[in-house]
């Protein structure tokens, strides 16, 4: 006992004298020792712990964004930073520990009658003697990275760089302080330095794939994608970790796609398929596939059992959105327009938690049939697609401003079907009236108990746990049933405005009027499927039963004047229709049969003048030179002194307008500098000859309130309040209006 306690003390005299003995002060190969040791195996391994510890939970929480190009590493955006950010401060907390305690930066002795050799010298010359200061550096300055300091992980590498450019790790510290450049938009740097790694002789071959991959995501944030798709393809030639292998190819297959190169990118897909990627990198290599598969290159029917395959998984319940518009858009590729248009309605009934999809689906629903023509369907597709579309999405004014124009249109052809509709529905006798109306009712009853059984089962779904779809929308726009008078039937209305369009909007925008004999068909069109008031239609009486006649009887036309009002609203309709037709979808078809039909309907029509012009021109853009005959005879002929019949006969006749109008714009500017100067008689005489000489040009207000203003320079109060009245009177809603109002309420205040 007397033994061992004198050796104990003994052992930690000795350990005490050796701690001591390993300060930094003292640069020797037992400080040296103790210290990189203690560095390796101690703080530096923790620290190393750490930023694995955060990395393995930026991975695990990183979500990939598959709506774009995958970013080709995983930094992650504040959610994944503030995640990890406890990780990465005991990250630089250590490795600062390691740089504060475990730092040699004295130099050795050496005897001064020693000479030393060059590698001696070399090590002589070090600014750091602990092997693993520049290790700790590096990990503080990718914690730093990783938390999105990026002005201390430049700090950090820069610094590294500086005072261990010999050392291996810079060209590591170099790749960082590239991809820090990459983050903070400072391509010019970056590309220098990985310029400069790509040539340098002595840099590691194990870093080559980092490199590739550093320069893909340099070229990536700039759009740059061919150079791109070089450097990832130089990657993955390389020995990779099988996660970046995989997302290297993914992105590559993303690249090939957005580039045009649709098979090559269908080739990668695949090939993602096949080395058993993550779950959702899987989905979405199976739906990117089926959107680049292009005909006659590999297999549709193999693309689509898989995608149905994945339909039956109940993994994918929330996918389904984007299943159903990968079908559909491999069934347009195989030239199946119905089918297509079946899947993508389904994608849009599923898509209950991706609006982006949904949008898309809507989208993609508006284009196909803007280009059937389906118009009315085009535009409640469109509708609804700019509803849900963010505004900074590509194209999205030209979206709105097609929205805008089939909106237009088809508040018009509504107004036709309808006031055609009842125009024929009045002409029937009462008892087949009253029938008709009476089999109204009918599906009325028919559809309200068909609606309350889908909302019970609506509630059996949801609470037996399965997804409820939204089935007021596109599923019931095939299956409408029975007849409506629509702008009073209150179900409809309170269904919600964006959900009716898409069931009232599952009607062909058709040439009613060329149709012989369908005149109950035309109205059950017209009933079945609207949603809104027709303008200047009167509001439901409150309390009336959309199960009672009155309810549907009091908007047919029964007497002359609501008759005359009937068809006013039909030829407005019409042409506005044909301008729009014309001028803003630029489907000349369509204006012409619109303006022809109601040359048709209305051959005295106070719109033939312009139908005749609008004819005209679209005969000339067609070089259909009957036509062109044929219209400029009926201009010339029945409006002689019209400025079309005009602009028709005299070639030089808008050259001679122009210069008229220079005319009477300096003719102004003469009588303004008059009035300038206190000429008041003359600028009387002078605007009085121009408005009896032009009394329809634009000028003529300016020139009266001119004229008004000298009157009253010249003559008594009388005269001048009597004369700013008439400018008032003459001239409501312009500027010259508010001008004389102000000189009269202040005469009124004297």
């Amino acid at each position: 006992m007397k033994r061992n306690s004198i050796t104990i003390p003994a052992v930690l005299f000795i350990l005490l004298v050796f701690l001591a003995g390993c300060s930094t002060q003292k640069n020797t190969p037992v400080t040296r020792f103790y210290h990189n040791v203690t560095s390796r195996y101690n703080v530096l391994f923790n620290g190393s712990e750490s930023y694995n510890k955060g990395m393995k939970k930026m991975e695990e929480t990183f979500q990939n964004d598959y709506s774009g190009i995958l970013p080709v590493f995983l930094y992650g955006d504040d959610d994944v930073t503030k995640a990890i950010s406890s990780d990465m401060d005991r990250t630089i907390k250590k490795s600062s520990k390691l740089i504060s305690l475990h730092s040699i930066t004295v130099k050795p002795k050496v005897k001064k009658t020693k000479t030393l050799s060059p590698k001696e010298r070399e090590f002589f010359n070090k600014k750091e003697f602990n092997d693993f200061v520049d290790d700790a550096y590096l990990l503080m300055g990718k914690a730093h990275f990783h938390k999105h300091d990026f002005g201390l992980a430049t700090e950090t590498f820069q610094l590294l760089m500086n005072d261990f450019k010999n050392e291996p790790v810079v060209h590591e510290t170099q790749l960082w302080l590239a991809r820090t450049y990459n983050e903070t938009g400072q391509y010019k740097d970056s590309e220098e330095i990985l310029n400069l790694l790509l040539h340098k002789e002595d840099f590691p071959k194990k870093l080559f794939p980092s490199l590739y991959a550093t320069f893909a995501d340099l070229n990536l944030k700039q759009n740059n994608y061919k150079p791109a798709i070089g450097y990832l393809e130089k990657s993955l030639e390389l020995k990779l970790r099988k996660n970046n292998k995989i997302r290297y190819t993914f992105i590559l297959a993303q690249l090939y796609e957005k580039t045009g190169n649709l098979k090559k990118a269908t080739d990668l897909y695949g090939h993602v398929i096949n080395m058993n990627p993550p779950y959702t990198m899987a989905f979405n290599a199976h739906i990117n596939r089926a959107l680049t598969y292009q005909e006659g290159f590999g297999s549709a029917g193999e693309i689509e059992q898989e995608l149905l395959k994945m339909l039956k998984d109940d993994k994918n319940l929330d996918y389904r959105d984007q299943i159903y518009y990968a079908l559909g858009d491999l069934a347009t590729k195989e030239g199946n327009r119905e089918k297509a248009i079946t899947q993508y309605k389904k994608s849009v009934q599923y898509s209950t938690k991706n609006p982006d999809q949904k949008a898309r689906s809507y989208l993609t629903l508006a284009d196909l049939y803007y280009i059937m023509p389906d118009y009315v369907n085009a535009q409640v597709y469109y509708d609804s697609a700019v509803a849900m579309l963010d505004p900074s999405y590509k194209n999205y004014d030209l979206i709105s401003a097609k929205s805008a124009n089939l909106n237009r249109l088809v508040t018009e052809w509504k107004t036709f079907v309808l006031e055609d509709s009842v125009q024929r529905l009045a002409a029937l006798s009462e008892p087949e009236l009253l029938g008709f109306i009476d089999k109204i009712i009918e599906n009325v009853r028919k559809e309200e108990e068909l609606k309350r059984q889908q909302e019970q089962d609506r509630i059996l779904n949801e609470q037996y746990g399965r997804e409820s779809v939204d089935q007021s929308s596109i599923a019931q726009s095939d299956q409408t049933t029975g007849t409506k008078w629509y702008f009073y039937n209150d179900a409809t209305k309170n269904m919600g405005y964006k959900e009716f369009k898409l069931k009232w909007g599952n009607r062909k925008l058709e040439d009613h009027w060329q149709r012989q004999n369908k005149s109950m068909a035309v109205f059950s069109t017209a009933v079945e499927n609207g949603e809104e008031e027709a303008e200047g239609e009167a509001a439901p009486e409150k309390g009336l039963s959309n199960k009672s006649r009155e309810y549907y009887l009091r908007n047919v036309p029964r007497n002359d004047s609501m008759m005359q009002a009937s068809h006013d609203r039909t030829e407005n309709a019409l042409y506005n229709m044909g301008l729009i037709y014309k001028n803003e979808l630029k489907d000349n078809a369509k204006a012409k049969e619109s303006f022809n039909e109601l040359l048709k309907r209305y051959p005295r029509s106070d719109f033939r003048l312009p139908v005749y012009y609008n004819l005209y021109a679209l005969a000339r853009d067609e070089s259909d030179q009957s036509s062109i005959n044929l219209n400029k005879n009926r201009i010339v002929s029945e409006f002689p002194e019209s400025v079309y019949a005009k602009i028709l006969t005299n070639p030089d006749y808008l050259k001679e307008i122009e210069a008229e109008e220079k005319k009477i714009v300096r003719q102004y500017e003469e009588c303004y500098d008059l009035f300038t100067l206190g000429n008041y008689p003359e600028v009387i005489t002078r605007s009085s000859r121009v408005l009896a000489d032009n009394p329809g040009n634009p000028l003529v207000p300016q020139f009266d309130y001119l004229r008004a203003l000298s009157v009253g320079k010249t003559s008594d109060t009388k005269t001048f309040r009597d004369t700013l009245n008439r400018i008032v009177s003459s001239y409501p809603g312009t500027e010259v209006y508010d001008a004389a109002m102000n000189i009269i309420a202040y005469m009124n205040k004297e």
